[in-house]
């Protein structure tokens, strides 16, 4: 008999400093009104010079597992989903295990288009107690953006924050709640509409590359916007009809914090008001993969959902990667 997966421990971290719109436009051709209106952010947050993604990720792991009440010796694996790991090789999710002393797990990360980070790796994990592998299950996600985008670009130096997020999974006897079900997608039709050029074999880092800053990540926002406001709407359709049940039976979505455009279009597809969701891009902005996750956790902190509801999350990025959770806390 399969195990069912339940959320214990929900966890997040954001940096202390804090910048503005008014930041950005003091040397950037924007404003703080353009930048609201088009992406709903107003602040976000960026990690201090000596901060690495492992880092972000440790203080929101130990947050989850305060949350949970559990030691990190009771970790059986870790999950680690990040587009900047701390070095390309070995796995950064090794890091982690060692600065949360979870030494009795083992660890691994996964990158797949950044944002949908956390949706898979909680795919991935329930799958392992399902089958008996694990019982408790740590997935973590960071990202430093601040030092991964051109921030004297105004398309993409606005929308990204820096943060970390935690969940952990454990094995319930609860007939009831747990994951419900999870949805996994991939297009490749839409590879290059969100990419880094250079930094892998395709196109080694080169001095002429940095020069031309082929190692930031470049992004064609029109093609990711009309790709979330229809991935985003039809994945929680499907993952609600497949678990056989109706829009109206859940309580909650939460959406990858990509643009709060992108969350009013798709909620108003899925004919459910803005109130059954949570939005918090204004004050971290794009945290990437781990943006589902601090809106869940703060949603669950604030009181906003509850033990009982069920909720979808929802996230989309590149690749084209994107995907969907249907749980009942």
């Amino acid at each position: 008999m399969l195990k069912r997966a339940k959320v214990v421990g929900l966890g997040y971290y954001v940096p202390e400093k804090v910048v503005t719109n008014e930041d950005l436009a003091a040397y950037l051709d924007t404003s703080d009104e353009w930048i609201q209106a088009r992406i709903g952010v107003k602040e976000r947050r960026v990690a201090a010079g000596d901060e690495l993604s492992s880092d972000l990720a440790a203080k929101a792991s130990k947050m989850a597992l305060e949350n949970a009440g559990i030691k990190p010796e009771d970790i059986d694996m870790i999950v680690f989903a990040t587009n900047m790991p701390d070095h390309t090789s070995p796995a950064t999710a090794i890091q982690l295990q060692d600065k949360v002393f979870a030494h009795n797990a083992f660890a691994f990360d996964i990158r797949v288009g950044g944002c949908p980070g956390l949706i898979y790796g909680m795919s991935i994990a329930t799958k392992y107690i399902a089958d008996g592998t694990c019982k408790t299950v740590l997935i973590a996600t960071a990202d430093i953006h601040s030092r991964s985008i051109d921030l004297e670009d105004r398309l993409t130096a606005v929308i990204f924050g820096d943060g970390s997020s935690a969940v952990i999974l454990r094995e319930s006897d609860d007939d009831c709640g747990g994951i419900i079900k999870t949805q996994l997608y991939t297009d490749p039709s839409g590879y290059y509409s969100a990419y880094v050029p250079a930094g892998g074999m395709a196109e080694p880092i080169t001095a002429e590359g940095i020069q031309n800053k082929r190692h930031y990540f470049k992004m064609d926002g029109r093609a990711i916007y009309e790709f979330a406001t229809t991935a985003f709407p039809e994945t929680v359709k499907t993952v609600v009809k497949d678990s056989n049940l109706a829009i109206n039976d859940i309580d909650f979505v939460i959406s990858h914090q990509a643009n709060i455009n992108i969350i009013r279009e798709s909620m108003g597809k899925l004919g459910l008001p803005m109130g059954k969701t949570y939005c918090n891009i204004t004050k971290y902005g794009n945290t990437g993969g781990s943006s589902v996750g601090i809106a869940f956790a703060e949603a669950v902190e604030k009181g906003l959902v509850k033990k009982g509801d069920k909720v979808v999350l929802t996230a989309f990025g590149a690749g084209l990667c994107w995907g969907a959770v249907l749980l009942q806390l």
